[in-house]
């Protein structure tokens, strides 16, 4: 029992007391909460008859003075006409006084955190402490943009003491009956009431109306002091839900109530914020004098219980952020900063509220920022504009967030889900031991690129798909097979003259103590793998000057390492071998009836990872450029094709590289349609995802899908709509996170992504019927994708283990360079190596001043970093 029951228990026990005393046996009790911290009672009893009412109270009152609120003393007779009781409410009331003082550790759920969805209309509200913000404008703006987009949508003006929103919609002035204030006052005196006299509609065209606040005048003044919006919650009657009520069951039938508050702590917003709301968009501009105002608001919003929440689970209203006026100029940045730092100040504070099935809030995700326009300041009414679809759309997206979501019609085929679950089978592991990667190679713009000969080299960065291109020139079907040169370890089996990383080392020795450069070896060592790869002939037999003797290599394996060292080693002993290297690779060359591609990868890690072996690899690949660029143009049917790393292919200096400008491709996945079809390839190997998407029509064959069925087919899969507060689309939500910091994205992640949502879909009990995958499950699994991405990222450069270790323990972003240095100076030394990789990405300043860096969600999980000053 709380301790508010208690109280109310000890009341009644010594109300009782004194009807005892005075011998009313028949005393019935009612005792309900009041407005100020007292109780409002009703007592009922026959012994009353022919009192005064000072008599009733000198009589049952006695001790409890001091307590009681209002109390109705009556007989049976009086109580027929005097009404139902005072209502009894559990819990905090949602006015100004209770709400400030509240705090919860209730988990903080939403409505949009859901699995089901919520029963229309969902009501948002408009609010804004402080006027001058823009919020009625927001207000209007989302509306017209919904309403476009198809939605029914009402509006409801509860600024009572600055109605206005009927101008921007461009309506007439209300009739002298008509409006929210005579339609509340009535529902308070229980007149019976048609809410449709009271709504105008905006549009013909559109599902979009508007109840003023009422028309103004002398009445209107008189009218809105006979408001009182907390009575309504200790009375049997709420006239405010009532309003609710009546709208949603009207003909208008709105899927959307959109609600303009007054601001301030008006007795009305209150009730508006804290109970009816399923959404509350703040706006506010980050001036100081607004931060403690809004900290208590934010703090009340998490802490209120919504009318939505009777079916045992508690539910908050849902916070959102409208930042405006943005000023122009330099001052923007520093405008937007300051408000995503308060914000994620104050929802910190509930961090440990949030379950990791929905994960935790995020002031990027909740907030928009809109830039000063005096044309739409100074508009006389909302119409949709480029200008204003860009800064109000966002805000329109977070309101449909919260509607419900329609699964396809096949979907909802017995089975066909949890079927479709277990025949799904996404990828862990890299490139290299993908086993379906020739079927499920996205041929993009880029990758074909790849394929073509003019261009000589591939870069990109770590994890953006170099290994399956190799794989796809590899074992792509027709044609003859390419000479692979070099390859990444995992492929040394199938070619096993290629070197690893004490062969070079021994190489290297070699070259040292003859005075040679890479370039010679790089010359020896190619036309020994294309002699090696290609069948024997007399015409390409190497040249005698070698003295080289291959009689008793009968098997391409016997041609390992080892015998790799020692043969080039030996073919370097000639002063002129790279000119005879040359000779036999152009032999070679000739004796191919048509094209083939020189395959060089694996060359990030083929030397090792310690100081002396990057060392190497610089020295190695800058000489294979060299080579590369003095021997293809004598080759006819041989093309070169090396595929690199970024950021080593930046550090390399070599004589022509300007040569290679404008010939090499750099894989980089601009395109979210092309990305998704990397995970969609592997799902359509499922027959009942085929089925499933065959519903809609849409075929398997994904290469030929077009941007909309790509997105279609990703909606099957994991759902259209984020749930909780983040990115209104799953695509945009997976897209954000999965990126580094240099904005790059791995098809890796994506499926590791995906691989560990579909265990997690698994593991749930409860059904969900819109989506093969629930939305949900991408929150969870980013966690675990994060810490495989981190640990790759330590595999493949070590050398960033102290700034990853100076990040863990800094432990929140954005960060300054300082932050970094206090905990270990050392790892500042690191710092370009992390922004080339993308561990962290400027945040501001540039990347030769940066003054303030972050990290991207897809390592920041794994750090344990929050964000900004998160406890």
């Amino acid at each position: 029992m709380n301790p508010e029951q208690s109280d109310a228990d000890a009341v009644k026990r010594a109300l009782e007391k004194n009807a005892f005393r005075n011998n009313m046996t028949d005393l019935r009790v009612h005792v309900a909460r009041g407005m100020d911290d007292g109780w409002r009672v009703r007592l009922v009893s026959d012994s009353l008859t022919g009192l005064s009412d000072l008599e009733r109270r000198n009589l049952l009152l006695v001790g409890l003075e001091g307590q009681i609120e209002a109390a109705e003393l009556l007989t049976s007779a009086e109580e027929d006409w005097y009404g139902p009781p005072p209502r009894v409410v559990e819990g905090a009331l949602p006015v100004w006084s209770d709400a400030l003082g509240q705090s919860s550790t209730q988990p903080l759920l939403f409505a949009s955190d859901l699995d089901e969805d919520v029963a229309p209309p969902a009501v948002v509200t408009f609010y804004s402490l402080r006027g001058g913000v823009g919020r009625t404008t927001a207000l209007a703006a989302a509306a017209r943009i919904l309403a476009s987009r198809g939605r029914r949508v009402l509006c409801i003006d509860m600024d009572f003491e600055a109605p206005g929103l009927h101008y921007l919609m461009r309506l007439p002035e209300p009739l002298s009956e008509q409006g929210v204030l005579p339609l509340l006052l009535a529902l308070e005196r229980g007149d019976e009431v048609d809410i449709r006299d009271h709504v105008q509609r905006v549009s013909d065209a559109e599902e979009l109306y508007c109840i003023p606040s009422g028309r103004l005048g002398v009445d209107y003044a008189q009218r809105l002091r006979l408001l009182e919006p907390e009575n309504w919650y200790v009375e049997e009657n709420n006239p405010l839900h009532e309003l609710f009520d009546l709208a949603s069951v009207s003909s208008i039938q709105p899927e959307l109530i959109l609600v303009d508050s007054r601001t301030g702590m008006s007795p009305i917003s209150a009730p508006l914020l804290f109970d009816v709301s399923d959404l509350a968009v703040v706006c506010l501009f980050p001036h100081p004098q607004t931060y403690l105002g809004t900290e208590l608001l934010v703090q009340s919003l998490l802490a209120a219980r919504t009318r939505r929440s009777d079916s045992g689970r508690t539910i908050s209203p849902e916070p959102r952020f409208l930042v405006s006026p943005v000023p122009p100029g330099p001052s923007a940045a520093r405008v937007r900063e300051r408000a995503l730092t308060w914000i994620d100040t104050w929802l910190a504070r509930a961090a440990d509220r949030r379950s990791s099935d929905v994960g935790a809030l995020q002031a990027d995700e909740l907030t928009q920022s809109v830039s000063y326009s005096a044309d739409t300041a100074f508009k006389d009414f909302m119409e949709i504009t480029p200008a204003v679809d860009e800064a109000y759309g966002p805000v329109a997206d977070w309101l449909e967030q919260l509607l419900p979501q329609s699964a396809p019609q096949s979907m909802a085929r017995i089975g066909g889900k949890r079927e479709a679950l277990r025949e799904l089978n996404f990828s862990r592991g890299q490139a290299e031991v993908h086993e379906n990667l020739l079927d499920d190679f996205v041929k993009t713009r880029v990758a074909l690129q790849a394929s073509d000969p003019q261009y000589p080299l591939v870069i990109g960065r770590k994890g953006t798909g170099k290994t399956a291109v190799f794989r796809w020139l590899l074992d792509r079907p027709g044609g003859d097979p390419p000479v692979v040169v070099m390859c990444p370890h995992t492929f040394r089996k199938r070619f096993p003259w290629v070197l690893g990383v004490e062969g070079f080392a021994a190489v290297d020795e070699a070259l040292s103590e003859r005075g040679a450069g890479w370039s010679r070896f790089w010359a020896c060592y190619t036309a020994l793998a294309t002699f090696l790869a290609l069948p024997r002939r007399p015409e390409t037999s190497p040249p005698i000057r070698f003295n080289l003797d291959f009689s008793g290599l009968d098997q391409p394996e016997q041609a390992d390492e080892l015998f790799v060292v020692d043969t080039v080693i030996k073919m370097m002993g000639d002063a002129q071998a790279g000119l005879l290297a040359a000779r036999w690779l152009r032999e070679l060359d000739q004796s191919l009836p048509a094209s083939r591609f020189l395959l060089f990868d694996g060359l990030d890690t083929g030397f090792g990872n310690d100081v002396a072996s990057r060392k190497r690899r610089t020295d190695a690949v800058a000489g294979l450029f060299t080579f590369l660029t003095e021997a293809e143009t004598r080759l006819e049917n041989l093309s070169f094709k090396v595929l690199l790393r970024l950021d080593i292919w930046q550090q390399l200096q070599f004589e022509n590289k300007s040569h290679l400008f404008g010939r090499f491709v750099q894989l980089r996945w601009r395109d979210q349609a092309d990305y998704f079809k990397t995970v969609l390839k592997q799902a359509v190997r499922s027959l009942e995802f085929q089925e499933i998407l065959a519903g809609i029509d849409i075929d398997s064959n994904v290469d030929a899908w077009r941007t909309e069925e790509v997105f279609q087919a990703w909606n099957v899969l994991i759902g259209e709509r984020m749930k909780g507060a983040k990115t209104t689309f799953t695509r945009n939500w997976v897209w954000n996170r999965l990126a580094d910091g240099q904005g790059d994205h791995s098809p890796r992640t994506l499926s590791q992504l995906f691989a560990t949502a579909v265990e997690w879909e698994m593991g749930e009990r409860g059904s969900y019927d819109q989506s093969v995958i629930r939305p949900r499950a991408l929150v969870p699994s980013l966690e675990r994708v994060s810490i495989e991405a981190v640990g790759a990222l330590h595999e493949e450069f070590p050398e960033l283990k102290a700034m990853v270790d100076a990040l863990e323990a800094v432990g929140r972003t954005p960060l300054v360079p300082g932050d970094i240095e206090a905990v270990n100076p050392n790892a500042l030394e690191q710092l370009e190596l992390a922004l080339e990789v993308g561990l962290v990405a400027v945040h501001e300043g540039t990347q030769e001043d940066v003054r303030r860096f972050r990290v991207p969600d897809l390592y920041r999980h794994a750090l344990g970093m929050t964000r900004r000053g998160q406890a």
